[in-house]
């Protein structure tokens, strides 16, 4: 059965839930997850991908045969909850040796999360999806103490990355983007020499894709989000072949369905109650569609619907609706 074909089969039995799971099991995967490290954390980029791999969900980098080293991101607890702070659900949350920091004596985690993000203009509410990372990276950091106590021992803390994938609802200035957010050291008076580990412990990686680049990063990712194997397989050795393929091709089939009905139905439906509440307002189509990143169809097709809605709404309809019940 030729792959366009199993799409189409996809396509008409398929919703949002499903393919999110589908997606977070591709993105379980060490030898899809170890190309996107190597790309764009600094502290990779001088290993292959064979030694990323050998340091995700490691405590020590051993020379063991790779075959040997289980393909799939056993990972850390993906729900992060607290008494008085909000539960937090990372999509892959792991830790992984950091190659720069570790040696045969020490090793040094790096504690990551990548998220993989439909939506990069969410609605109701609406808020700046940097602020959403920035969160996850602190809730992250914070939860490596536990309970603070007079005893804490804050040299414990270790690097934290927030990696995000950004597929649609970008603004096109934006497009083919990544971008790191870090702490930085910058001197108000005099000058001091300090190590950086000891102040570089929370980073954002936003990754926007949505353009034609053909930088390495955003080649990979259209391979994967599209199931094209053979792209794939230029960036990293696949080594479970048939599970790896299997579940790549099951994500990007799903994918194909979800994206002609506009991602997700959650979604389609939060912009149509946004282009609702903007007509209501009296703005003008051309803000609504800069405002909702939507087209000039979808505002008709809202317009159509408030006055159906409307119409069905009038004290004469409403008359007869009783008028039938009553009979």
């Amino acid at each position: 059965m030729r792959e366009e074909t199993e799409k189409d089969l996809y396509a008409a039995e398929v919703r949002g839930q499903e393919y999110d799971e589908a997606c977070k099991r591709v993105f379980q995967n060490k030898e899809i997850i170890a190309p996107i490290l190597q790309m764009v954390v600094p502290e990779y980029k001088d290993c292959t991908v064979e030694e990323v791999i050998r340091c995700i969900d490691e405590d020590t980098i051993e020379d063991i045969p790779l075959e040997d080293i289980p393909i799939r991101v056993e990972g850390e607890p993906t729900e992060l909850s607290s008494v008085a702070e909000k539960l937090i659900r990372y999509d892959v949350h792991f830790k992984s040796v950091n190659p720069v920091l570790s040696n045969g004596q020490i090793c040094v985690q790096l504690h990551i999360d990548l998220e993989i993000q439909n939506n990069y203009k969410p609605h109701n509410p609406e808020y700046p999806m940097i602020k959403r990372a920035l969160y996850y990276a602190a809730r992250e950091l914070g939860a490596q103490l536990g309970t603070l106590t007079k005893r804490t021992n804050y040299g414990q803390l270790e690097k934290v990355y927030s990696i995000w994938v950004c597929n649609k609802n970008i603004p096109e200035e934006l497009r083919d983007t990544a971008t790191e957010y870090s702490i930085r050291k910058s001197d108000i008076i005099g000058t001091t020499e300090e190590p950086e580990e000891e102040f570089d412990l929370l980073n954002v990686i936003m990754i926007r894709r949505g353009g034609k680049s053909r930088e390495k990063i955003f080649d990979f990712l259209t391979s994967v989000f599209e199931g094209q194997i053979s792209k794939i397989r230029k960036y990293t050795d696949v080594i479970d072949h048939g599970t790896l393929e299997q579940e790549v091709k099951h994500m990007s089939g799903l994918g194909a369905s979800i994206l002609e009905e506009g991602i997700e139905q959650g979604i389609e439906l939060a912009t149509t109650e946004f282009i609702k509440q903007m007509l209501k307002q009296g703005e003008t189509e051309e803000k609504i569609m800069m405002y909702a990143n939507c087209t000039m169809e979808d505002v008709r097709r809202v317009e159509r619907q408030i006055e159906e809605e409307g119409h069905a709404q009038t004290p004469e309809n409403i008359s007869q609706r009783n008028r039938k019940r009553s009979r």
